[in-house]
């Protein structure tokens, strides 16, 4: 691609891009044999398949409906596109038993402490934690948290924490988030054309309160949004001596502006 004046995005190396001379784009997503093309003009969509086609064997199978687990779904008069991945989450719920599970409303519920004391400690229980498929349904957590499930982010940080020895309590916060998931199955990303943009900043921070129970930390994340589009996100680890270091350098900070 990059011989025919693609260019590889330095975020991501599966996106190649190409800007026309009229000023638009074209992107090229690919992993291993599937390719997703983002172009606003049609007969330039034609003629790079027909390029593709030429030079390597492919199928077009029109309009994405569905890639890499994620399904996508169009509202083209209302300029609205879905992404979710429902389908997945249901044969992630059916693999750890979670159909007879009831459902709750939130990731994580405020009496879950995890902390290290709670690994097992004998090789009795080493053994009959073994059999429990912790770090399996982490993983398919953490899938479903980086391509559609972003509210899933805290929670599962949490939990993979302890994926080098899981205990009993570590095992029932997994199944907590898994009937979360069952409750919120059809539950993703949204994309708006339509959603009016401001040039107002928006910025939401929050923090678990020292909920690192092992190296007393506790964990603050940050997200600004301009134009309706992320500025800068972030998540930092703080000890509760450079938290209070920080709230007295930003009340300083204040009083001199």
């Amino acid at each position: 691609m990059i011989g025919h004046g693609y260019t590889c995005s330095w975020y991501d190396n599966c996106v190649y891009f190409r800007q026309f001379s009229g000023g638009s784009f074209v992107y090229l997503l690919l992993y291993v044999d599937d390719i997703l093309i983002a172009l606003k003009d049609k007969p330039l969509i034609s003629k790079l398949k027909s390029q593709l086609s030429g030079e390597v064997e492919m199928k077009d199978l029109g309009a994405a409906k569905k890639i890499l687990g994620m399904e996508i779904q169009r509202e083209r008069k209302a300029g609205k596109m879905y992404l979710s991945q429902s389908r997945y989450l249901k044969k992630v719920l059916d693999r750890f038993n979670v159909g007879s599970y009831k459902v709750v409303s939130i990731p994580f519920a405020a009496d879950f402490r995890l902390s290290a004391e709670s690994c097992p400690q004998s090789e009795e229980d080493v053994e009959k934690m073994c059999h429990v498929p912790y770090s399996s349904a982490v993983g398919n957590l953490m899938y479903a948290m980086v391509c559609t499930r972003p509210e899933l982010s805290h929670v599962v940080t949490v939990v993979s924490r302890y994926m080098y020895n899981p205990g009993k309590d570590h095992w029932e916060a997994v199944k907590w988030i898994l009937r979360f998931v069952k409750g919120s199955i059809d539950k993703g990303l949204v994309f708006d054309k339509n959603k009016v943009a401001t040039l107002d900043v928006v910025g939401v921070a929050d923090s678990d309160c020292a909920g690192d129970l092992d190296k007393k930390r506790l964990i603050y994340g940050y997200i600004f949004l301009l134009y309706i589009q992320v500025l800068s996100c972030g998540k930092h680890h703080f000890s509760l001596l450079q938290l209070f270091l920080l709230q007295r350098l930003t009340i300083l900070l204040l009083q001199k502006v």
